[in-house]
């Protein structure tokens, strides 16, 4: 996909990484070119099994569990996957700059999980919750994001 003339080329090659918390996108952008996206998905190899359970303990006491460990464990299992991924693509030198969308919520928990190469790489976080945007509209984020 070709980046148009109202948004700037990018100057080095630049891995776009779009998360939310059950999956990545990542988009190449070089020069005026746009490819991708590569997807991660946090469920691969997961269980899946998402219920809400509440009930009684023997000793009568009640109790309840519901999505948010499945929800921490899911975004884990992503983020790890995501710094595996981009540190093999570092290592081919498919990259020389990173950018990350994610969540505002879910800044802090992304950062503590990728490798330190990687933290190094990252030009910025921009927290938006952009995985279901146009490709064009996420470029324009980062675009506004790194001035």
């Amino acid at each position: 996909m070709q980046i148009p003339d109202t948004l700037h080329p990018f100057e080095k090659p630049t891995l776009i990484v779009v998360t939310d918390s059950v999956q990545a996108k990542l988009w190449r952008a070089d020069g005026r070119t746009l490819e991708g996206p590569e997807q991660i998905d946090a469920q691969t190899g997961l269980e899946q099994d998402t219920e809400h359970v509440s009930g009684q303990s023997p000793g009568g006491a009640h109790f309840a569990e519901n999505r948010d460990q499945a929800s921490r464990d899911s975004r884990e299992h992503l983020y790890h996957a995501l710094s595996k991924t981009l540190m093999d693509r570092l290592h081919k030198k498919e990259f020389e700059v990173l950018v990350f969308t994610v969540p505002e919520e879910h800044e802090n928990e992304l950062k503590e999980t990728l490798h330190v190469d990687l933290l190094k790489r990252a030009l910025t976080f921009v927290p938006k919750h952009l995985t279901n945007d146009d490709p064009l509209d996420i470029v324009a984020h980062v675009q506004e994001a790194i001035g």
